[in-house]
């Protein structure tokens, strides 16, 4: 790796219905901008349908999250090889996955795509780089000097992420500033809420607080922040400039409530709010309580948020409301590198294991950031000291230390390092279950040609939840890489997709491994639900109770899915009653996912599975022999009284078509890949869909202990 300074570069940017309307929630919509924080119900798997290796991840994955059906999408035709092509990628991979989301109706509750294993991990971006080059050169960029810093290749994590720039303006991808999730420092909060006529109208605004608070100008600049305001809720800015502007015309009722909106919305500066000399003359004792109980977080950098697809993430780290007014993306990791220089498939499985179960178990230990003399660790330097300064104020062990890895240490929940290559065996240390480990290096994500350096893959194979490497020579740029602060977002609860992409500006040759959701430091809601109970047979209207006394956390709301299709978002807890007769006959799973009122969003969720008999309609599903070898047959039956035709599917995969009423049939093993997973049967009935019981089905096989390398280099 070669050093090289930063450089910055521009930013660009019905049956279903009906039982929707039947469904009865006593008040209406969320009060503010609360979402769900993240769980299985925002995640869609995607998997090789070609590769053992995929499904046999992607069955572990499934079965541990509780992904529900709708969300499990199997691509076939995927080049399998560590590196591909930007087309084949947006044309076999991306758009798929774009029309699928479509399709199945689930815009408005993905927020994460995370692949299985042997999808290509490296795509080749030449098209784009030279569209990069050709606007850079336009706009009298020297790019004889910079065109070093962007070799022609991106991850297919990133790519993904940035899916809005790939399908509308792909070069866009390669701006070192593309990421407007990521986390800014915060006195750039206050200056950039918008891009376009609102930004002009916000500075002519802000321009506008010299004046004389009596000045029509600054009564007509206060009038219009307002306007935005309203129009964008959740943007901070907005809110800490309307407090200023009423504090200045004397009315300490109005700045308070303002200043609660914004603290609400996300200010944790109490440093600064404290010094800003516009506050000085308040003598209102709520003021000045809320500011001196408010979170320090976003002190030096604006405090972690949860994340959302539908959030429009402005330039300055918030989310705006009105259209056109921020970028939007999807949190993706990969699960599992198993070819190359990749994790074995045991070792993959392992991993996931062990970190599903990480989840909110707050564990012990410390977070260590390597200050050595190597320029892979002097990158990121100069926010280490913030970083640790920061968790250590929210009550946890972080040190700064002089080696590369930490030495016999068994308490690692979370390191930063920068070195070519290493041993973790030598260090004699243990990995907290959980914990996100990274290293700064060249070739880190590159698991079919690493050249000698040490691949992501080590710190997984020992313990760590997620890691990340570029896919390519990435030069010593801070914004290619995740800041010291990752552990500063996982420490406060986020998730590790979360955590990663706040701390990664220019994302597109970074390449993340690991549990998308796991939260090891998330306090989640905590809420009893009764009224049906799990299995239980249900006829006509029905009703859902909640209690959440004893909850660790205030919880803004919940969330209804039925069959995994989001139905219903409530700011309240209030019984949920709705009428099954609008339902099919035959298996249905309720989930009621809550979320903590915080800006972390942690949910949780209840999952209550029914069976509906309005109607006396039913479709059974069995097996002979449910437990299998990879290589048998599995003899099945199914029989659906009145059907005129039974579907078979692994989740929304097709595996056979029985016309008529009943049939038997046999299914091979190794077409729903080893390990354990569901299938089920829908009969049509009358022109309705009858589901019958998940059926458990368990594919036993040889996980390879010892990695199947298809080829030393990476295209291969």
């Amino acid at each position: 790796m070669k050093p090289a300074s930063p450089v910055c570069k521009p930013t660009w940017s019905s049956c279903l219905n009906r039982l929707l309307i039947a469904i009865v929630i006593l008040l209406g919509g969320y009060a503010s901008d609360v979402h769900a924080g993240g769980g299985p119900e925002n995640l869609l798997v995607v998997v090789n349908n070609e590769s053992d290796s995929s499904k046999l991840i992607a069955n572990h994955y499934i079965s541990l999250r509780n992904i529900p059906d709708r969300n499990v999408l199997y691509l076939s035709e995927i080049p399998f090889k560590e590196q591909t092509d930007f087309a084949t990628f947006e044309s076999k991979i991306l758009r798929p996955i774009l029309r699928t989301i479509e399709d199945r109706k689930l815009a408005g509750s993905i927020d994460y795509i995370v692949y299985s294993s042997d999808f290509p991990t490296t795509i080749t971006i030449q098209g784009l780089l030279k569209e990069f080059s050709e606007r850079a050169i336009a706009q009298h960029v020297d790019w004889d000097d910079q065109k070093k810093l962007y070799f022609p290749s991106a991850s297919i994590s990133s790519l993904t992420y940035l899916a809005g720039s790939c399908i509308h303006s792909p070069s866009n991808v390669l701006s070192l500033q593309v990421n407007r999730y990521f986390r800014i420092p915060t006195s750039q909060m206050l200056q950039t809420p918008f891009s376009g006529p609102n930004q002009k109208e916000f500075e002519r605004s802000i321009a506008a607080f010299e004046k004389p608070s009596d000045n029509p100008l600054f009564e007509s600049a206060a009038s219009s922040l307002l306007r935005l305001a309203k129009q964008n809720p959740g943007q901070t800015a907005l809110l800490y400039w309307l407090a200023k502007f009423a504090a200045k015309q004397g009315d300490e009722k109005k700045a308070t409530r303002y200043m609660t909106r914004a603290i609400a919305m996300g200010w944790s500066n109490r440093t600064g709010t404290v010094a800003d000399p516009d506050f000085s003359t308040i003598t209102d004792p709520v003021f000045n309580g809320i500011v001196r109980r408010m979170k320090n977080y976003g002190r030096k950098e604006i405090a972690s948020r949860a994340f959302r697809q539908v959030y429009q993430w402005a330039p300055n780290g918030m989310h705006n409301r009105t259209a056109g007014e921020g970028s939007r993306y999807f949190l993706s990791t990969v699960l599992a590198v198993t070819r190359n220089d990749g994790n074995s498939e045991a070792e993959a499985v392992r991993q996931l294991q062990r970190t599903v179960k990480a989840d909110f178990t707050n564990p012990l230990g410390t977070f260590y950031f390597s200050d050595t003399a190597d320029d892979r660790s002097r990158t990121r330097k100069r926010k280490f000291k913030l970083a640790v300064e920061t968790l250590q104020d929210l009550g946890f062990q972080a040190k700064i230390i002089k080696e590369t890895l930490p030495q016999s240490k068994s308490d690692v929940l979370g390191l930063c390092t920068g070195k070519s290559s290493f041993s973790w065996e030598a260090s004699g240390s243990s990995i907290v279950p959980g914990a996100i480990c990274e290293n700064l290096t060249s070739y880190g994500g590159r698991l079919g040609d690493t050249r000698g350096q040490t691949p992501l893959n080590e710190f997984l194979r020992f313990g760590a939840a997620g890691s990340s490497g570029t896919v390519i020579e990435p030069f010593t740029i801070p914004e290619k890489f995740p800041s010291p602060t990752i552990h500063v977002h996982y420490a406060r609860g986020c998730s590790l997709a979360e955590s990663f992409y706040q701390s990664i500006h220019g994302p597109f040759q970074i390449l993340i491994v690991g549990d998308a959701l796991c939260q090891p430091f998330a306090k989640p809601p905590q809420v009893g639900v009764s009224g049906i109970s799990p299995m239980e047979t249900v006829s006509g209207p029905k009703q859902l109770v909640f209690n959440q006394e004893g909850s660790p956390v205030r919880i803004a709301g919940m969330e209804l899915y039925i069959d995994g299709s989001l139905k219903r978002r409530d700011g309240s807890l209030e019984p949920i009653k709705f009428d099954t007769s609008l339902l099919s006959d035959g298996y249905h799973e309720i989930r009621v996912v809550f979320v903590a009122a915080n800006q972390i969003e942690t949910s949780s969720r209840s999952i209550v599975p029914i069976i509906v008999n309005n109607n006396q309609q039913s479709c059974q599903l069995t097996a002979t022999n449910p437990a299998c070898g990879v290589d048998d047959m599995i003899d099945l039956s199914v029989v659906a009284e009145g059907a005129t035709q039974i579907r078979i599917l692994q989740h929304e995969k097709l595996l056979e078509t029985i016309d008529g009423a009943e049939g038997s049939f046999q299914l091979a093993a190794k077409e729903l890949g080893r390990g354990p997973t569901t299938i089920r049967a829908i009969a049509t009935i009358a022109d309705k869909e009858i589901s019958s019981e998940p059926l458990k089905i368990q594919v036993n096989g040889p996980l390879l202990e010892t990695k199947v390398r298809t080829g030393k280099k990476s295209g291969n």
